[in-house]
């Protein structure tokens, strides 16, 4: 079954806009790796590997309800942040705005009465409360380290420990 086409048009902005964090959040991984805090860089770049997911999620979506994938150019991230924390408070306020974009994605599939993107869209849903009680975690902890360069080494050892990137070997 065809998808509404607003409803189409509306999943494939925000399959631009996940594509746009996971390369925003590629750039915050260069920046930490810039400041020798590789367990930073790590988490970041998976998290950049987990926004692609999400794209991906989405775009399997658009393809199975007959839809057409339009993917549009991705704008230059910021490249450089004063400190560890206002890079973290930046990822914070960007997963805040995907909560919003889903929610109104969700509303507009409720209300052109598509139930199988309301399924769909319930995952991204859950998906979000996660995530952003996970930055709001990172960023009390990196605000608690209050630029002190021992406490942020112990918070990018747990950051490191806590989603190590795949070897080239694995692959």
């Amino acid at each position: 079954m065809k998808m509404n086409p607003e409803v189409a048009e509306a999943l494939n902005a925000q399959i631009n806009a996940e594509l746009q964090a996971s390369y925003t959040y590629l750039s915050m991984a260069a920046y930490f790796d810039s400041v020798a805090l590789p367990g930073f860089a790590a988490w970041f770049r998976s998290q950049s590997l987990e926004e692609n997911e999400h794209a991906m999620r989405i775009y399997d979506f658009v393809v199975k309800r007959e839809g057409r994938v339009v993917l549009e150019g991705n704008s230059k991230p910021k490249e450089s942040y004063n400190t560890p924390e206002t890079a973290i408070a930046a990822a914070l306020e960007m997963e805040q705005g995907v909560t919003a974009q889903i929610n109104a994605l969700f509303a507009l599939a409720k209300e052109h009465d598509d139930y199988s993107a309301q399924h769909m869209l319930n995952w991204f849903l859950d998906e979000q409360i996660e995530e952003e009680d996970v930055f709001a975690t990172v960023l009390d902890k990196a605000r608690a380290a209050d630029g002190n360069r021992w406490f942020l080494l112990e918070l990018d050892k747990e950051l490191g420990a806590e989603r190590p990137l795949p070897s080239p070997d694995d692959a």
